[in-house]
């Protein structure tokens, strides 16, 4: 099976491409980007089943052509607004089965809106299934199906940063010299700037997220304050939870000023004074330049987290349901590859523009998939679950 891999030269595309290199099925992956040279470097290092490949994400008839004998995409590009939306119309148009990281809303609801093209042409594009979304999705469908009837379910994410450990979130000095601005940063800016997008009371509403942050109890008993983002779980999940009234993703840094700081440059790129990537060099310049101001003053430990909860009703009673990770086993490679593996494989066969929760079982999933995280799940431990009665 020959395998696509969009962006391959990227931080997680050349990772995930190791990773389908050692699969026995796959006979060939091609390391695609818009640096030949760089393409031609990571294929080098990935061995003899790699080709190099010049590829742009937003050249759609091109890639259309590109791809066309391939049996499967995996798109690791970025940023997602920019790039997720012409990779699955350039393979849907190929007739190649396709899946990605893909975290923006505004682009997964109008590819969503591709089914019935995927679906005739029997392409299978698998979306948004990495780490946020992928495994969000995956645990908040975990949380609501603890339920008879569930009313709604959340998602928080935290980013915790301290003068120690602020370096995780890359170097700008580099990127302003590569010219290659982090994907993940531009797609968070992009989640915040105007209005969101989110699920509350039964139907789909736009809300300024920083005047819509709400008080969120962090596994430890610790709690911070969390404003919606736009990315696509409001958008897929209410589509394949029946009866589900809320879902909502959260998101908070740490120290609070970061917030603040994250707001003003989201502002810019809202009014057209900055676009995404301009607006996160001035967002990561700020704190590298002045760490004693925008780090000071944390009020949760260090690192990164997640929690995915619901509320409904089990047995006549009405409950919250909380889970987490137990160790550091999610990332984005993981789930990623184990989709794409499952789909060469025939184990997907369900056709259409599909986000994970649709064709995917989320335990048994997020256990395979947790294997290529920084720690796997200690002696088979997942997850830790609390229950709350309500009322």
């Amino acid at each position: 099976m020959r395998v696509f891999a969009l962006g391959g030269t990227g931080r997680v595309g050349r990772v995930a491409a190791k990773v389908l290199a050692q699969d026995s099925v796959v006979t060939e992956i091609a390391i695609a980007g818009r640096d030949l040279a760089i393409a031609r470097r990571v294929s080098a290092e990935i061995g003899p089943k790699a080709v190099a490949v010049e590829a742009d994400a937003v050249d759609e008839p091109r890639l259309a052509r590109i791809v066309e004998p391939y049996d499967l995409v995996v798109n690791t590009a970025g940023p997602d607004f920019r790039v997720a939306l012409p990779a699955i119309r350039a393979a849907i148009a190929a007739g190649t089965h396709y899946c990605d990281i893909a975290a923006d809303g505004p682009s997964t609801e109008k590819a969503l809106s591709l089914d019935e093209e995927a679906k005739d042409v029997g392409v299978t594009a698998l979306t948004g299934i990495g780490h946020m979304p992928g495994t969000s999705n995956l645990l908040m469908r975990h949380a609501a199906d603890q339920f008879d009837a569930v009313e709604g379910v959340q998602f928080c994410v935290w980013l915790a940063l301290s003068r120690e450990t602020y370096k995780v979130m890359g170097d700008p000095a580099e990127m302003r010299m590569s010219g290659r601005v982090n994907a993940s940063w531009q797609t968070l800016l992009a989640w915040v700037a105007g209005h969101v997008r989110t699920y509350r009371e039964g139907r789909w509403v736009d809300v300024d997220p920083f005047e819509q942050a709400a008080k969120v109890s962090l596994p430890g008993g610790s709690a911070v304050s969390a404003f919606p983002v736009a990315s696509t779980e409001p958008v897929t999940l209410p589509r394949y939870l029946p009866g589900v009234r809320t879902v909502e993703v959260l998101m908070s840094l740490d120290p609070p000023q970061l917030n603040e700081l994250l707001r003003e440059q989201a502002r810019r790129v809202a009014e057209g004074e900055a676009d995404a990537a301009k607006a996160a060099m001035a967002f990561l310049e700020a704190i590298v330049s002045d760490p004693d101001r925008w780090l000071s003053g944390g009020r949760i430990p260090p690192g990164f987290g997640m929690v995915a909860s619901a509320e409904g009703w089990k047995g006549g009673r009405r409950f919250r349901y909380s889970c987490w990770p137990a160790s550091a086993w999610e990332s984005t490679v993981g789930p990623l590859t184990t989709a794409a593996r499952r789909i060469l494989r025939g184990d997907i066969r369900k056709r259409g523009v599909l986000p994970p929760e649709a064709v995917l079982d989320p335990i048994p999933f997020l256990q395979e998939a947790s294997q290529y995280g920084r720690e796997p799940p200690l002696l088979g431990q997942l997850l830790h679950e609390s229950l709350e009665p309500l009322g």
